[in-house]
């Protein structure tokens, strides 16, 4: 085969001997699970629907066959290998449709997927499906299908926790800590603790590499110790002060009824396991399972599906892609999807291959791709388009500045052909599109970058939600600690000091019981009473700062308002003016303020307008003021992401950047053969996000500060060169602007 860079040699992992007594096992999984493929046949369809006549929806002729196979196997336990663009949504919409009209009751099903649009989107085409073909309406007037379960791992441990506290001797109100919330409690105890620290060079670690050591070792069940030194062998001589941290953390949310995004998973498997009564209600309930995204589950997710689905005769479909599993650094875990014959040694598999999403030119370089990942199931992806289209472009370029003026050059030459908002600019780092952004600018083409800042995390939002924070939890000693501290006179130690005195109030910390009314009838929150804000104004504090009476009296405020909007309100007249002192651009955050309250006028109640947010917050693509004043076209413009955000979305144009080893695949996978691997499945994620055109380019080298590179990436060096059209500079290498050397 001849390649594209063959001259190139590029070191394989070190790591990767060591590693083959895991890889036989996956395997061999692997391929139990291939002799159990259940191919789409024909007679064996055709008795499926014969037996349930009167089917409202004709199966048949709106799925292919192997989504028909996937809707309509309703038995058993089921992986569905989906490949990128395979209509996965569609066939899970369908399956959906086809249990209700097959009689199974909805409070019977349960579907839980990695974001609640994905949910919302299966239930709301499914019952839309139903009431196109059903002529009484009855599955739409009955609202039957909002009886199905449907969320996120998180949203559904959440209603859990809260539904069965009392059977699980749990404090019902309790309140979920974000990433943010977790780092900022982190901190908070590493400074009031001053654990004794050895004198060494080694900084001791910030927050956020803290609060990733302890998510990660919940999540993959590995040891503090063994994780930092293999991960984080530089800050090895911390790890009794960072175990201890973790100890006291673990306390420091329990005493305070705070969970994080671990908790609420974890809490619920521990209670299957340990619980009888609740384990066997579950599995009473849920009689049929389907799991969106298997790939990217992690371990205590498997362990919660796996509790549920222990007998038998609960059905449980799951359906992912394991060249998709590309979320490791959230805990995620790639052998989930890979050992599922392991875990259900019946199970039967169903592979969705027929892509609706590219053209056969850019399928095949896919599929090129594909064969390079070690590991996986079998997969061949096919069009059912007649026109080939045009292969993938390659061009490399002297440097970044070249690189951004060859894409800019690129969409304005495809312009009258495509919208902007056709076009997208895939990056593995955000800052590798620094360059291509800067070109934009000067070329006056619009786009937008996704990423950045979430809407829930902004300074200002976060401010706000910790107001109401406490007011549905008085002993959230972060909110407050947030809140004190932009009073002037108001540091740290005082605000410690008086979070004390007011967690200290029993009236505080005995009013609590599980029969709480949440809904708003006479007062937002009956968890709160006339004496839980009275240490504001003692004199020994008061005296800090004129502004705590004032927050008193808003608090009080606040605690009788008859809905979540009307609190918002209350909090902004206070807060408002202390942002007017703190920022000069109050004015544009105002501007979120407004999409808040939109946002509150959908609750009834505290704890579900903060568990949402929390758990599912809402889209981060809020336009600003100026944009709206502008009057400019939020939609039509190119799109700047990086690969991990842009998966599971398409272009028909697409460009995939810094296609250099060492930033493609990034340097610190190198030496590792499971980190290797992940990232040349971002790179066929990347790839496969293209409908159309196809563009890769890569600058001669690359410099940062974790080096310098200047080997195309080995993802292009490996594949035949009969894949790509690559495209050389017009002028000679004397005359070129862009001299190419390969």
């Amino acid at each position: 085969m001849t390649t594209i860079f063959a001259t190139h040699h590029y070191n394989y992992p070190q790591n990767f001997i060591d590693m083959k007594p895991k890889l036989r096992r996956l395997e061999q999984a692997i391929k139990k699970l291939e002799a159990n493929l259940i191919n789409a046949d024909t007679e064996i369809l055709e008795q499926r629907l014969a037996i349930h006549l009167g089917l409202q929806v004709d199966y048949a002729s709106e799925l292919n066959p192997n989504q028909l196979l996937a809707a309509t196997t309703t038995e058993g336990k089921v992986l569905v290998i989906a490949g990128a663009g395979s209509g996965k949504t569609k066939t899970l919409t369908y399956r959906t449709s086809y249990l209700i009209e097959n009689g199974v009751v909805p409070k019977e099903i349960l579907l839980l997927t990695f974001t609640r649009k994905a949910a919302n989107e299966i239930k709301s085409r499914a019952k839309a499906l139903l009431a196109s073909r059903t002529a009484d309406n009855s599955y739409i007037n009955g609202k039957a299908l909002n009886d199905i379960t449907s969320g996120t791992f998180h949203s559904f441990c959440n209603m859990l926790l809260r539904q069965y506290s009392g059977l699980l001797g749990i404090n019902p109100r309790f309140t979920i800590l974000d990433t943010g919330d977790s780092e900022d409690a982190i901190d908070l105890i590493n400074k009031e603790k001053k654990y004794p620290t050895k004198i060494t060079n080694q900084a001791f670690p910030r927050k956020k590499t803290l609060q990733n050591i302890f998510s990660t070792s919940r999540n993959r069940r590995i040891h503090i110790r063994e994780l930092i030194e293999n991960s984080y062998p530089d800050i090895a001589v911390h790890i009794p002060i960072i175990e201890q941290l973790a100890v006291d953390f673990h306390e420091y949310k329990r005493a305070n009824h705070l969970y994080d995004f671990d908790d609420i998973i974890s809490q619920v498997v521990r209670h299957l396991k340990h619980n009888d009564t609740f384990r066997q209600l579950l599995q009473k309930q849920y009689r049929y399972i389907m799991v969106d995204e298997y790939q990217d589950t992690n371990i205590p997710q498997k362990e919660l599906i796996d509790l549920i689905c222990a007998p038998a005769s609960v059905s449980l479909m799951v359906v992912g892609d394991d060249n998709q599993s590309i979320y490791a650094f959230r805990g995620a875990n790639y052998e989930n999807i890979l050992l599922f014959g392991e875990s259900y040694p019946e199970a039967k598999l169903i592979k969705l291959e027929q892509n609706y999403r590219s053209t056969p030119a850019v399928l095949d370089y896919i599929n090129a791709l594909s064969a390079q990942i070690t590991l996986g199931y079998q997969k061949q992806l096919y069009s059912g388009l007649s026109i080939a289209g045009i292969k993938p472009v390659f061009r490399r370029l002297s440097d970044e500045t070249k690189e951004a003026r060859y894409i800019a050059d690129k969409i304005i030459e495809l312009k009258p052909d495509y919208d902007y908002q056709d076009f997208a600019v895939l990056c593995r780092t955000s800052f590798q599109s620094n360059y291509v952004q800067l070109e934009f600018m000067e070329r006056n083409i619009p786009f937008i970058v996704v990423g950045g800042i979430r809407f829930i995390e902004r300074r200002h939002i976060k401010d706000i939600l910790a107001f109401v924070k406490i007011l549905y939890n008085p002993n959230d000693t972060i909110a407050w600690h947030r809140i004190l501290t932009l009073f002037k006179g108001v540091g740290a130690v005082t605000a410690t000091r008086l979070t004390q005195a007011i967690n200290a109030d029993s009236n505080v910390n005995n009013n609590v019981n599980n029969n709480v009314n949440n809904n708003l009838n006479n007062n937002v929150n009956s968890n709160v009473n006339n004496n839980t804000f009275e240490p504001l104004l003692l004199p020994s504090f008061a005296k800090k700062s004129p502004q705590l009476k004032s927050l008193h009296t808003t608090l009080t405020k606040a605690s009788q308002a008859e809905s979540v909007e009307i609190v918002i309100e209350r909090i902004l007249e206070f807060y408002i003016p202390l942002l007017k002192t703190i920022e000069e651009n109050w004015r544009e955050r105002s501007e979120d303020f407004r999409v808040l309250k939109n946002l509150a006028t959908e609750y009834d109640s505290l704890d579900k307008f903060l568990e949402n947010l929390a758990l599912d917050p809402p889209n981060d693509s809020v336009a600003t003021a100026g944009e709206r004043e502008k009057g400019e076209d939020s939609n039509d413009k190119v799109t700047i992401s990086t690969i991990h955000s842009a998966k599971g979305l398409e272009w028909p144009v697409v460009f995939v950047n810094s296609l250099v080893d060492g930033m493609t695949p990034h340097h610190r996978s190198l030496s590792d053969f499971e980190e290797l691997e992940e990232e040349r499945k971002l790179f066929y994620v990347a790839c496969s996000r293209a409908k159309s055109r196809l563009f890769l380019t890569a600058p001669e080298y690359f410099s940062s500060y974790s080096g310098y590179f200047d080997k195309p990436s080995r993802f292009i060096a490996e594949l035949s060169a009969d894949k790509l059209t690559v495209e050389t500079s017009k002028k000679s290498i004397n005359e070129s602007e862009d001299p190419i050397w390969w």
